[in-house]
């Protein structure tokens, strides 16, 4: 890291989020002419097994054989996201999570999506950004690529105690050093120590509660939907209010109050902006995160017989990584039909294949070579 630390003091002019910026534009345009192909981890493990030839059938053979084909040919690469990442944490046999990061590492060519809420707030900084905010800002594209190392987000040392050029020149070489850190082999420094991921089962409780509670209120899918939707933008809201403040102060040139009557009225205005946007077409495919895990949410709610679970939240995370940014989703068969129903569509609004089984995934990645 020594090399770089001096490349980078040489280089004091090019800030930290501009290097970084540069790197994932640099990933952007080497994934521009691939397929993503986003696998859940029923299907990781699936393929796993197949590797380690434990029990595995001709058909599943046959699709690791066509999935490894097409990434070593520049075909496709198959991302994860920080919910694959959390899943694999669980898996508790030291050797079979190390198997399963490897094949990780060999599909994926390193790359992961940015995390969830990351993703949902660049989504409404371009949104807000947009000229006429009708929602016709272009989807973050090659934006949403990252590293695996960089799964759960981007942090860089800092406080370090050097002067503010080495510190500048540190940070982007520590930063250059983590980009092509293999999953397999972080996996292995975290070892059996590694932290798990989020727990959602007290959350899942209260939310199912408070569904029955207001059960008989709900008249349509719709309308539960639009439920949904301000229990999402009371989170958001502020997030959006934040993004406006920053682009006021550029454009003023003076700092804005993030707190007090002012800035909860700015709150209040964004909350209710992004309720009236939400009403388009265009918006819902400007913030595409924020409808997509909305509408899985709402779909449970509407189907009375459903209650949440704990696992739902990663899969409701793995459909908005998979259906807002990936061409083919692998996924499990209750989140396809989920997703597919008529009434939500969210693979045809999102031009995602999505598919439920092995047969089914070969026929789909055959077709399309």
């Amino acid at each position: 890291m020594g090399s770089t630390i001096q490349q980078h003091l040489d280089a004091p002019e090019v800030s930290l989020d501009q290097h970084v910026d540069s790197r994932r534009a640099e990933l952007a345009l080497a994934l521009e002419s691939r397929q993503a192909i986003y696998l859940d981890i029923k299907f990781w493990i699936l393929l796993r097994n197949v590797v380690a030839e434990q029990g595995s059938t001709e058909r599943q053979r046959e699709l690791l054989t066509i999935l490894k084909e097409r990434v070593a040919s520049g075909l496709a690469f198959c991302p994860i996201s920080e919910s694959t990442f959390a899943e694999l944490l669980k898996q508790s046999d030291h050797r079979t999570r190390g198997a399963t990061a490897e094949l990780i590492d060999e599909l994926s060519l390193g790359v992961a999506l940015i995390p969830f809420d990351t993703r949902s707030s660049m989504e409404l900084e371009r949104f807000i950004s947009s000229t006429s905010m009708t929602g016709n800002s272009p989807p973050l594209g090659g934006m949403v690529w990252s590293k695996l190392s960089y799964v759960l987000g981007i942090v860089h040392p800092a406080n370090t105690g050097f002067d503010a050029n080495t510190e500048l020149a540190v940070q982007k070489a520590f930063f250059d050093h983590m980009w092509d850190i293999p999953l397999s082999q972080m996996v292995e420094v975290l070892g059996d120590g590694m932290p798990l991921g989020p727990e959602y089962r007290d959350l899942a409780d209260t939310l199912n509660a408070a569904s029955a509670h207001h059960a008989r209120d709900l008249r349509s899918f719709q309308q539960t939907y639009q439920i949904e939707l301000r229990g999402a933008l009371d989170l958001f809201a502020p997030v959006a209010a934040d993004i406006a403040r920053k682009i006021a102060e550029r454009a003023m040139s003076q700092s804005m109050p993030r707190e007090g009557s002012e800035w909860d009225g700015l709150v209040r205005q964004w909350y209710a902006l992004l309720i009236a946007a939400f009403k388009k077409d265009e918006v819902k495919d400007a913030l595409r995160t924020i409808h997509i895990n909305t509408c899985l949410h709402a779909a449970v709610r509407w189907n009375k017989t459903q209650q949440l679970e704990a696992n739902d939240f990663y899969d409701f995370h793995h459909a908005a990584a998979a259906l807002g940014y990936c061409d083919v989703f692998l996924t499990e068969r209750g989140l396809k039909s989920m997703v597919t129903a008529k009434h939500i569509a969210l693979d045809a609004r999102y031009a995602c294949k999505v598919v439920a089984s092995v047969d089914e995934a070969i026929t789909v990645l055959r077709s399309q070579v």
